[in-house]
């Protein structure tokens, strides 16, 4: 299975997360082994190809306050 638009993987996450709850060994089991790996294929694409979802982030996606890229988002009571 390829995912080539959003509505895809909207509709493969969607059908994805329908199916968590099949049994392993079932055809509903491997047609969610299908999807996820569907959706992990598009998420790597999406982030570069190479796999490494951290290297879309930059130093302003960081979820520590206090760090240079983010002296801009502390507030002061």
């Amino acid at each position: 299975m390829r995912i080539s638009s959003k509505s895809d993987y909207d509709a493969a996450a969607a059908r994805a997360a329908a199916l968590d709850d099949a049994p392993e060994g079932t055809p509903a089991a491997a047609e969610r082994a299908t999807l996820r790996e569907a959706l992990r294929r598009w998420d790597q694409d999406q982030a570069g190809g190479d796999g490494d979802q951290g290297a879309a982030l930059t130093k302003d996606d960081l979820p520590f306050t206090g760090l240079p890229g983010n002296l801009g988002k502390l507030k002061a009571d």
